[in-house]
């Protein structure tokens, strides 16, 4: 507990706001390097699932705080093992790199590079993913590339990019579904705005969706089914799919999503404990 309080809280909000999840360079693993943490990654995930965006948050916290968190993370799932899996959407951004380490992403052992770049300055780049779910299948998604970035002046995914997708695709994609009383779960990502993305399910004219549930702090490795079990799925299949090149990934990239099958999905969903019947608490440390 000393080596957990010896950082103040000031500290530890100012590291946990230079994170970003799927972003290189910006994870908690770097982070640790970069600002000398000894208990590197581990030290800063305990961090960040007691952090709610607030300094005081971060105030050391009694013997209880761990229950708390896996209360909360409970209370959630049995929220939505309420409603039937159809009627959830989840949305998850990812990123795939072209320089990813092996068992990570698409290198092989011995170093093997699986995307083939055209130019040196596109070793580096990296592919944005956004991804909705349902119980059942794949409804939306968009593939950022470096070249799409550039053109909106962005570095990463950003609110107006999640709302204009919405507008464009998710929300005309829960249209065709034909699904009453559908309800979209996220993170609390800053990319997240609820009200700016109910006005833009608004837009189209999408009423299937009654409200926007946001997950627990930190608790989308074991909430989400695209946080944790898809991504990692989709991943190890663009693994396997030797050689890819820089120009084919978007396109590598979004088949594999579509292609995710209905059983993949279901599973997913149990892992998580999404699914009506399963205990709540199943993966919690013991």
């Amino acid at each position: 507990m000393a080596q957990y309080n010896k950082y103040t809280s000031d500290f530890k909000h100012n590291v946990l706001q230079k994170y970003r999840h799927g972003i290189y360079g910006c994870g908690f693993r770097s982070l640790a390097k970069r600002f000398k943490i000894k208990g590197g990654d581990k030290l800063i995930m305990s961090w960040y699932a007691q952090w709610n965006g607030t300094v005081e948050s971060l105030e050391p916290k009694s013997a209880g705080a761990g229950d708390r968190y896996w209360h909360d993370i409970a209370k959630f799932r049995r929220r939505l093992q309420r409603l039937a899996n159809d009627r959830l959407i989840f949305i998850d951004e990812t990123a795939v790199y072209c320089n990813m380490y092996p068992r990570r992403t698409l290198v092989v052992s011995g170093n093997q590079h699986l995307i083939l770049v055209e130019k040196p300055s596109a070793y580096s780049q990296r592919y944005d993913f956004i991804g909705a779910i349902n119980g059942s299948q794949s409804i939306a998604y968009i593939v950022l590339t470096p070249d799409d970035r550039k053109a909106k002046g962005i570095e990463g995914i950003r609110k107006h990019v999640v709302n204009d997708w919405i507008t464009n695709t998710l929300g005309p994609a829960i249209n065709a579904l034909n699904i009453d009383n559908m309800y979209l779960i996220c993170d609390r990502s800053r990319a997240h705005h609820k009200e700016n993305m109910m006005n833009a399910l608004k837009k189209v004219k999408c009423k299937s969706v009654l409200d926007i549930y946001f997950m627990p702090t930190a608790s989308a490795k074991y909430v989400s089914p695209l946080d944790n079990p898809l991504w990692h799925s989709i991943k190890e299949v663009i693994r396997s799919h030797h050689p890819i090149t820089t120009n084919n990934l978007p396109t590598l990239l979004s088949e594999t999503f579509l292609s995710l099958s209905k059983n993949e999905i279901a599973n997913a969903f149990r892992k998580c404990a999404i699914t009506y019947g399963v205990d709540v608490v199943h993966d919690k440390p013991c």
